[in-house]
């Protein structure tokens, strides 16, 4: 399947307004009576980087810088007959507008004024909805398995049940009534979905705690450039390198102590599975060049050796030796043996002796809370899911000219995982299903100041979600109506869906105003190859005899226990009523 996206917007608001991943800070210079100065320089510096900007007061005192990597800034002012301002420690976040209202003194243009102030983090400058989180609380804040998708739950109007492996994951999250699938994540600006499920708060792109310089959640009414779907807007950004050396080593442990076993465990006589989960890592930023060039890298691996729980239906030690236990009307039960079912048994066979050989392969039940209670019953047990994760991330930042006028990066993720995605049919089973995921990413781009007031980005990325799972089907097989199979039936799955993305966006400011234009084009492509309908199937069961099994119930049988007697006792005689096949012509 291929599929071509192409969206351009044009917008034009009353301030200045902000791409995706980018922050923007605007202001109006005045004097100390409150009048603007019109004229002023205006610097604002990447404190981190040592990356400049430069922009100069309008007519109303105004100025504006767009398109900003997110991080921390030192604004200073200069203008004739005044001192010169430097406001200190000015955290612009991602797709958040800030903005500053500098008043100058009178004095020599060479004293200096320094002071540290906040930007204004109240958005005035246009309708969007949602909260931008800086690294310190990502980093600080404890997380679940140290997944950033915990804070993006957390932001007003969003309702979120937690992640899970299984088909219903896209149903886990919503926010402001909106449909699940119609979240927007990007990663540093490119798209990061997963394009076949649409599951709420997932990247494709596995992000970490250690990479994430910050994100905003816009959870309503989001802004041309944003608004590809009417749930969140997620924008993420990767930490880039300082001029000064940072990183970090850690890692962290959890393990069974700290766990509880589950009542229907305690209730068999199963002792808890076991929770072993080491999640370790490293990183490392800094100037190759400095003022110039930097580099950010990241590792992080999880290795889990835990077990799951899992139960399944088997047969009773009665309705193995061909004995029917039913409910009958006086609130008692009553049995059929084989030679009374043979005496029902409109074919006159009675009891299949292929079905009883195959019965008695089943273990023995433990858990009586689930099947019928008579004939078939629980059988629990723990089994070992372990599960491997690792994660690489690495970004590179150029300034290209002494100006900084021209700025470049890029960015790559790759993810090398392998877990259980199955638990084994029965113990002493390999498991039913394992999964290997290698998705990987990267993206560029470039930021270039053309003057004063106009800015233009260009980007291009690549995402490539990749994933398999293995089966265990490798035949056609035959159920019982009521009972697990012998074997697990799981199918294979290959999965690769490469999603190329360009796109430009181009501002312009005039004072108060901006007008801003661009583009995005996805070249998405979904190549998959599924087994799930390689194998027939048939099924023992009443449902296709004449007159459903009707002829079958003895005299004296409940009403309510009438679909369980049913099922058991076409479970013994074995006719295959059902079989599905799938069959491909011209292929």
């Amino acid at each position: 399947m291929r599929s071509l996206r192409v969206l351009f917007f044009l917008t034009s608001i009353s301030a200045v307004i902000f791409g995706q991943s980018f922050a923007s800070l605007s202001g109006t210079v005045a004097d100390p009576s409150g009048a603007n100065i019109a004229g002023a320089a205006v610097e604002l510096t990447n404190t981190a980087t040592g990356v400049k900007r430069s922009a100069l007061t309008e007519g109303g005192g105004t100025y504006s810088f767009s398109q900003l990597q997110p991080g921390p800034y030192r604004l200073t002012v200069k203008a004739v007959g005044f001192s010169v301002k430097s406001i200190e420690r000015i955290a612009l976040l991602i797709n958040t507008p800030a903005t500053i209202l500098v008043a100058l003194e009178l004095g020599a243009v060479s004293d200096t004024i320094s002071i540290e102030a906040a930007a204004e983090q109240l958005n005035t400058t246009d309708a969007t909805l949602g909260n931008a989180i800086g690294n310190q609380a990502i980093v600080e804040l404890p997380f679940e398995s140290r997944n950033p998708a915990s804070l993006l739950a957390l932001q007003p109007g969003v309702t979120y049940f937690g992640s899970d492996s299984t088909s219903a994951a896209r149903l886990n999250g919503s926010v402001n009534g909106s449909k699940t699938d119609q979240n927007n994540i990007t990663l540093d600006g490119m798209d990061v979905n997963n394009q076949q499920s649409r599951a709420p708060f997932q990247s494709v792109l596995r992000v970490t705690l250690d990479s994430v310089q910050e994100f905003r959640t816009t959870t309503a009414n989001p802004s041309a450039e944003q608004g590809r779907g009417s749930g969140a807007q997620i924008a993420l950004v990767t930490k880039s390198g300082t001029n000064e050396y940072h990183g970090s080593l850690y890692e962290y442990n959890r393990n069974t102590l700290t766990s509880a076993n589950s009542f229907f465990n305690n209730r068999s006589g199963i002792e808890r599975q076991a929770l072993i989960r080491n999640l370790f890592g490293a990183s490392i930023g800094g100037p190759i060049r400095k003022n110039r060039l930097f580099l950010f890298a990241n590792y992080e691996g999880r290795r889990d050796a835990s077990q799951g729980s899992a139960v399944r239906l088997v047969p009773t030690a009665a309705f193995r030796s061909g004995i029917v236990t039913y409910l009958n009307k006086s609130g008692g039960t009553s049995t059929l043996s084989p030679a009374q079912l043979q005496a029902i048994d409109p074919a006159g066979l009675g009891v299949n002796k292929a079905v009883l050989d195959t019965l008695n392969k089943y273990p023995l039940p433990n858990d009586n809370t689930q099947g019928d209670g008579y004939n078939t019953s629980g059988y629990r047990f723990k089994a070992a899911s372990p599960l491997s994760y690792n994660t690489y991330i690495a970004r590179l930042d150029y300034t290209l000219d002494a100006a900084a006028k021209h700025q470049l990066f890029w960015r790559g993720n790759l993810q090398n995982d392998k877990l259980v995605t199955a638990l084994p049919q029965f113990p002493g089973q390999s498991a039913a299903a394992n999964g290997l995921e290698t998705s990987k990413g990267y993206s560029t781009g470039l930021t270039s100041v053309l003057s004063s007031n106009l800015v233009s980005t260009f980007r291009y990325g690549l995402t490539r979600y990749g994933r398999e799972d293995t089966g265990a089907l490798n035949a056609p097989y035959i159920g019982f109506r009521g009972l697990s199979t012998l074997g697990a039936t799981t199918t294979g799955l290959t999965r690769i869906i490469p999603v190329h993305q360009f796109s430009e966006d181009l501002a312009w400011s005039k004072g108060r105003h901006e007008v801003k234009f661009g583009g995005v084009a996805r070249i998405i492509r979904n190549r998959s190859t599924n087994f799930a309908t390689s194998y027939p199937n048939g099924s023992i069961t009443y449902s296709y005899l004449a007159g459903t099994g009707g002829s079958l119930k003895p005299a004296d049988l409940a009403s309510g226990f009438s679909t369980s007697y049913r099922a058991a006792a076409v479970n013994l005689l074995g006719p295959v009523s059902f079989a599905d096949a799938t069959y491909n012509y011209d292929l």
